[in-house]
């Protein structure tokens, strides 16, 4: 977005803690990468990405607030990179675009293959609430989607990242740039006909 600029304050929002002040380095289409003080970097190490947050940025049309999630944990240089949620419902065609949007699929975890439903899916990782929670953090996956979604199964390698309540969130480990395409495509297709 236009009003989002490199050297802007902004001001994140998560239970973990109360707020941690940065300033905008950079925005892309998909992202927005942070810059934050020593003072903060307790608040920013308690963030993993998946977290979701509430970002408050210090416009010249005033404070722009945007319900957000980590992309890449914090780094040891003070650096943290968001999603850009705003540009995200304009420009359409980036990898992380999301859409909430529920399907039932499956999940493999060594022998047990579990039923789910999804909750929220992007090109680069899905939030979901499995049938059955035999999931723990690092666990490696695969994520079977039926074609009825996406026009043919696609089976997809991925690790879970975090659980909250009954929802996991899993990033793709492995995903080939067709299938990545396809899911892109379906989440396109899924926030234009909401309008």
């Amino acid at each position: 977005m236009n009003e989002i600029k490199r050297g802007q304050i902004i001001i994140l929002k998560n239970p973990k803690f109360s707020e941690l002040e940065g300033i905008v380095e950079s925005v892309e289409d998909d992202r927005i990468k942070i810059h934050y003080s020593k003072q903060y970097e307790s608040y920013a190490w308690a963030l993993a990405e998946g977290d979701e947050l509430i970002a408050q940025i210090h416009t010249m049309f005033g404070i722009k607030n945007m319900e957000s999630m980590v992309l890449y944990a914090p780094s040891t240089d003070g650096k943290l990179v968001i999603e850009n949620a705003e540009a995200i419902k304009v420009n359409q065609k980036r990898e992380y675009v999301r859409a909430a949007v529920e399907f039932r699929f499956f999940v493999k975890k060594e022998e047990s293959l579990i039923g789910a439903l999804c909750k929220d899916i992007s090109a680069g990782g899905i939030k979901f609430i499995p049938d059955e929670n035999i999931f723990n953090i690092d666990d490696e996956v695969v994520l079977r989607f039926l074609g009825e979604e996406f026009e043919k199964d696609l089976n997809i390698k991925a690790q879970i990242i975090k659980e909250n309540a009954q929802v996991i969130i899993a990033k793709y480990s492995q995903i080939n740039e067709f299938d990545r395409d396809k899911i892109s495509k379906f989440c396109q297709k899924t926030l234009s006909a909401l309008g």
